[in-house]
């Protein structure tokens, strides 16, 4: 993919010129560099940028008593670039980069609606979107034990009654069982018996622990596994705190190996403890392609382990299949970042340091007729002719919530979809499926329709040079020289930025790129770059 470098450079000089300028206007000696620090200060800095902490008071002690107090903290500050404390803030440095979270202002249900469980005012836990279907109406179960089952394991209800309401005129009620639930295995639960089932195949064939539809026949399945707690308890913030630390978990793996940088964007491998371990096992994977709303597709996961869902702190590495990049196709990035353009625009101003921005003379008034075609609208070009192809590299990944990659058979960038050639104005009702990726008479003007009706949303507008981005996904934007040295460059950017405490300036940019030069040097030895910046007269002479 071609680079803008000029856009980058210009951004760079005039973010260096407008934040330079008051500090020196108030005074010219104010930000000039002191002495070297003693010691002690050195010492101090060091660690609160490496370890996140004061060095401890027997550091400060042995540092004081040397023979050469600089030689003694140079040797901590290199024991400090192999300690856990080190690898811990590499890991939230990147978390912070990429804006990883995935709290309820990000997605606000984690579960698919047929597997989400919680508590109604008895105390009983159920699946609320089951009700119809296991009871024929919007009914809980009894409050009371369930005793009687049938030779397959199935409740046999406790009450049933005729009701022209109940579905099949039906509705019928079980009570409920006990189950000490996956998330709190040393709690006793009481949880519907109905939502509880065990079966592993239900009515319609299917695997249960599949993300089913409607078969009232499967449950929840053992200790709950194929379902998950919906409320704002501590279980629930730990599986989404951990699937937020994916991304990040990989760039601290490839820091620890000292392997080079630029694995953390091209990787297979990725990292799961126990509560990551358990969603993707049970909570993700169906075989209805048109289901909506729910984050259970394929993911292409690979083998994960079973880890027991408690186990909170111990990550291990999971070699996941083909099309997965990095850190930038995981659950905690694409979810995070729930369109294609806001991955790339992401990736572009923390991983390119070239964000999109508007043009400095300001938006035009809006065209009475907007050109659909983002990279040509008025006002929109200057942006979008890049935003587009770059936001090509995610177009075969799920969006708005969702997880899961497209295949070539069930999305085509050549060819239209026929059962997603639909909508009002053809007398065809489009599935949930086509209506959310596909272009349809419903969804998109007349323009678009007529070029890409049935043809996926994330194809409109493409040029044809631009489907090879498509297929290599996020690890076509580092696979040139250019795009290389884009990262490296921004990666010293950032790191100087957040050592130094302040932003870039002009007459650092020599300085950044024989930084940026020596990364490469050492294959993107991310560890060796921190060396190289804690030496750097820079570094040790800020106030």
């Amino acid at each position: 993919m071609t680079m803008h470098w000029t856009t980058f450079t210009a951004i760079t000089l005039a973010a260096a010129a407008l934040g330079s300028t008051p500090a020196r206007a108030a005074s010219p000696d104010y930000c000039a560099p002191t002495e070297d620090m003693d010691p002690l200060q050195l010492l101090r800095q060091t660690s609160l940028d490496l370890r996140g902490r004061v060095p401890s008071y027997d550091e400060y002690e042995w540092v004081r008593g040397a023979e050469d107090p600089q030689a003694a903290a140079e040797s901590i500050i290199e024991d400090m670039l192999e300690s856990q404390e080190y690898f811990d803030q590499i890991r939230e440095y990147h978390q912070a980069l990429l804006w990883g979270t995935m709290d309820e202002s990000i997605l606000d249900s984690l579960f698919a609606a047929q597997r989400r469980i919680l508590p109604n005012g008895s105390g009983n836990w159920r699946v609320t979107n089951s009700r119809r279907l296991y009871r024929g109406d919007l009914l809980d179960c009894l409050n009371q034990e369930q005793t009687e089952f049938d030779a397959q394991g199935r409740p046999i209800p406790i009450q049933t009654y005729a009701d022209p309401v109940c579905a099949g005129g039906t509705c019928r009620r079980e009570g409920f069982v006990r189950v000490h639930p996956y998330w709190a295995p040393d709690t006793e639960i009481k949880v519907c018996a109905y939502d509880a089932q065990l079966a592993e195949v239900g009515v319609s064939g299917v695997a249960c622990s599949t993300y089913r539809g409607n078969d009232r026949e499967c449950g929840c399945g053992p200790d709950l596994a194929w379902c998950g707690p919906e409320d704002t308890g501590p279980e629930t913030v730990a599986i989404r705190d951990s699937l937020a630390q994916e991304p990040a978990r990989i760039f601290e793996w490839v820091v620890r190996e000292g392997r080079s940088y630029l694995e953390a964007f091209t990787t297979d491998r990725t990292f799961v403890n126990g509560p990551v371990a358990h969603f993707y096992r049970n909570n993700t994977g169906t075989d209805i392609i048109n289901r909506g709303g729910a984050v259970a597709y394929d993911v292409k996961m690979g083998s994960v382990p079973a880890l027991p869902w408690t186990d909170l702190d111990t990550w291990v590495p999971v070699d996941r299949e083909g099309p997965h990049s990095g850190a930038f196709t995981t659950m905690g990035y694409l979810v995070r970042f729930a369109s294609n353009r806001s991955r790339a625009n992401r990736f572009y101003t923390a991983f390119y340091c070239d964000p999109f921005v508007p043009s400095a003379d300001g938006l035009p008034p809006e065209e009475a007729e907007p050109d659909p075609n983002l990279r040509e609208r008025t006002g929109c070009s200057d942006c979008h002719q890049v935003l587009e192809p770059a936001a090509a590299h995610w177009a075969r990944w799920r969006t708005g919530g969702t997880y899961g990659f497209f295949a070539a058979e069930d999305m085509s960038f050549q060819r239209s979809r026929p059962d997603c050639e639909c909508g009002d104005a053809l007398g065809v009702t489009c599935s949930a499926f086509c209506s959310t990726y596909f272009v349809t008479a419903d969804n998109a003007g007349d323009e678009e329709f007529g070029r890409y009706h049935g043809m996926p949303q994330a194809a409109s507008w493409l040029e044809p040079t631009d489907l090879a981005n498509v297929e290599v996904g996020p690890a076509g934007l580092v696979d040139t020289v250019q795009e290389r040295d884009q990262v490296a460059q921004c990666a010293v950017r950032n790191l100087a930025q957040h050592l130094l405490g302040r932003e870039l300036e002009a007459e650092d940019l020599q300085w950044l790129q024989q930084h940026a030069d020596a990364f490469a040097a050492t294959d993107y030895d991310y560890t060796e770059l921190v060396r190289r910046m804690v030496v750097d007269e820079r570094y040790r002479t800020i106030r």
